[in-house]
């Protein structure tokens, strides 16, 4: 039954619905994840391209509506009220929300997807447009500052105005797992979330240049992936120690930066393969610091097998700053914090020579400072990755 109010929640997934034979796989992913987020007090409803949420026990629409935000695979939402579907229970319940909403003038939208009733969307449309001029809303079709829209099924009518953006993207883990390489900057977690976006699970990997993890537990970067949690809360983070890399390069310091970027790669890939994860992601954008010019890139992913995702690869700072603040991970992002990405090489080289950067790595050891580096690691959980 709908909420005590009338007010029920109406879920539209877009592309999902494109997905041909795969579509009822994505769909029923999605419904796992919403009911997993609105809990027990509220029921779940298919209704041909968009799902319902109701509410048991007279709960509380509004309490649901900053988790399904957050929800991807969700294009767009809104909240509606439930009434018969007869031309008086919905123009009643039109004024009404029309009044609630403060409107000075209205679009007024119909669709009846049941035709066995007498009566039709224009029909709809001129006996709401007459109450709303009685009420002194003035109907337009131009000009208007709210927009109405009636939905009216075979047992029952939705009436809503406006609707909400979603996420979009694809359902959570719909496309495997990923390694993310979590620094602790602006762009790694905005990388993670276009990961997400598109139905990875992240596995996140941080390192971290203190004598203990305790120390990295107490700082930010837990509270960045809380908040990266909201939209996909399944995640396992290690937290790996720099001290054997770090003493390992202290000679090579013009290709210190490129041999740690080499040096997370082949990590991220080696945690991938324990994870079985099928990419690695960063949060790279071209050209933005010494380490992500085209050769040292290069140089980098030489020898990686798995595919390296760079969502930002395109974007400047400023677009990711911008994401970051509405996604809100900027507010963590930007704390003080002893990040090993932000070493401050004397003349860091910007056009690595391969033959070069490979002479360093195997006179450093690298593939075995990779080995010991990930048996150092200690690993953190989320509550639903425990419970895997």
């Amino acid at each position: 039954m709908a909420s005590q109010d009338g007010r029920l929640l109406i879920i539209h997934f877009g592309e999902l619905w494109l997905r041909g034979k795969n579509r009822r796989s994505y769909i029923q992913a999605l419904k796992r994840d919403i009911s997993e987020r609105i809990g027990s007090g509220f029921t779940l409803v298919d209704d041909y391209d968009r799902l319902i949420i109701k509410s048991l026990e007279g709960g509380n629409i509004d309490l649901i509506t900053e988790p399904i935000r957050r929800t991807f695979g969700i294009s767009a939402y809104e909240i509606a009220r439930s009434t018969i579907p007869d031309l008086k229970s919905i123009t009643r319940t039109s004024i009404s929300m029309l009044k609630a909403s403060g409107a000075m003038s209205v679009k007024i939208n119909s669709h009846r997807s049941f035709k066995g009733f007498k009566f039709n969307s224009i029909d709809i449309i001129k006996s709401v447009a007459a109450a709303a001029s009685k009420a002194g809303i003035e109907p337009s079709l131009e000009g208007h500052d709210t927009e109405l829209f009636i939905s009216v099924k075979e047992k029952e009518a939705f009436v809503y105005i406006g609707r909400m953006k979603g996420s979009g993207g694809l359902p959570a883990g719909t496309s495997g797992k990923c390694v993310v390489l979590m620094s602790g900057g602006i762009d790694s977690p905005v990388a993670a979330w276009y990961a997400m976006k598109r139905g990875l699970y992240p596995v996140y990997v941080h390192v971290h240049g203190f004598p203990s993890a305790s120390e990295v537990r107490s700082s930010k970067i837990p509270k960045i992936i809380d908040v990266l949690s909201g939209f996909s809360k399944s995640h396992k983070l290690y937290l790996v120690p720099s001290h054997v890399f770090q003493l390992a390069a202290m000679k090579s310091r013009r290709y210190e930066l490129v041999l740690m970027k080499a040096f997370m790669l082949r990590l991220a890939e080696k945690i991938a393969v324990l994870e079985g994860a099928g990419a690695i992601v960063t949060g790279e954008s071209l050209g933005q610091v010494a380490s992500q010019t085209l050769p040292n890139i290069a140089a980098e992913q030489h020898g990686i097998k798995l595919p390296i995702l760079r969502p930002l690869i395109g974007m400047d700072k400023q677009e990711i700053t911008d994401i970051a603040r509405r996604i809100g991970t900027y507010g963590e992002s930007i704390m003080p914090y002893k990040d090993v990405c932000s070493i401050n090489a004397r003349n860091p080289v910007t056009n690595s020579n391969l033959t070069e950067f490979n002479r360093i790595a195997k006179e450093i050891g690298l593939q075995g400072i990779v080995s010991r580096s990930v048996k150092a690691a200690e690993i953190e959980y989320s509550d639903r990755e425990s419970d895997r």
